[in-house]
């Protein structure tokens, strides 16, 4: 993600207009970054106000005091080249809390689809075994998704197949559920790999 910020293929001027006010910085001091990151892009490090001023609103000298304040709170680092030894500026901070909070977006995106998914299993358990699920049957659901990592089909394969043989019960689900999980992950006999197993299935079908 920090990639991808960083060499624009996630653009960065529509990321932090977007995200400039979680970052606890105002429209002047966006304008400022993504000026500064125009000039990154064309090869420019070198940290220049009269390259900038142009193309704000604001005066030169408001500008270098905002530009020592981002400094300050650690959006621009400054460094001494290793070609030259002349002061050069950089992004990368500003790139890794954009990539931060993309992040953390992401994973309350995750929460929200596995929260659903147990939302319908639950409404779907309900309708299906006509009752209200008790608390601990609603943690038994709950830990399928959060624990046992289980999708939604291999869960409503088990519900499936609960209701099929009558066994209406969701701790028969939950030990279905972990009895082909641990099938699942059953290694094979030592010395036998999976051509040797098929052979011996193909032949005794025969």
């Amino acid at each position: 993600m920090y990639n991808l910020i960083k060499d624009d293929i996630i653009s960065f001027d529509k990321l932090l207009i977007d995200k400039y006010n979680i970052l606890g910085i105002d429209e002047t001091d966006t304008i400022i970054l993504i000026r500064l990151n125009d000039l990154i892009k064309r090869g420019e490090r070198s940290l220049s106000l009269e390259k900038i001023a142009p193309t704000m609103k604001i005066k030169e000298e408001e500008l270098g005091k905002r530009i020592v304040n981002l400094v300050t709170k650690g959006f621009i680092t400054l460094e001494l080249s290793s070609v030259d030894a002349k002061e050069i500026f950089s992004l990368d901070e500003t790139y890794r809390r954009l990539t931060y909070l993309l992040e953390a977006e992401d994973e309350l995106r995750k929460d929200d689809l596995v929260n659903q998914k147990i939302k319908a299993t639950v409404l779907l358990l309900e309708k299906e075994l006509k009752k209200t699920l008790s608390p601990l049957e609603l943690e038994m659901v709950n830990r399928w998704y959060l624990e046992g990592n289980y999708t939604e089909s291999e869960v409503e394969e088990a519900i499936l197949k609960a209701l099929k043989y009558k066994n209406r019960g969701v701790a028969f689900i939950d030990r279905s559920l972990a009895s082909t999980k641990k099938q699942a992950e059953k290694p094979l006999p030592e010395g036998e790999n999976i051509q040797e197993l098929f052979k011996k299935v193909y032949v005794k079908s025969k």
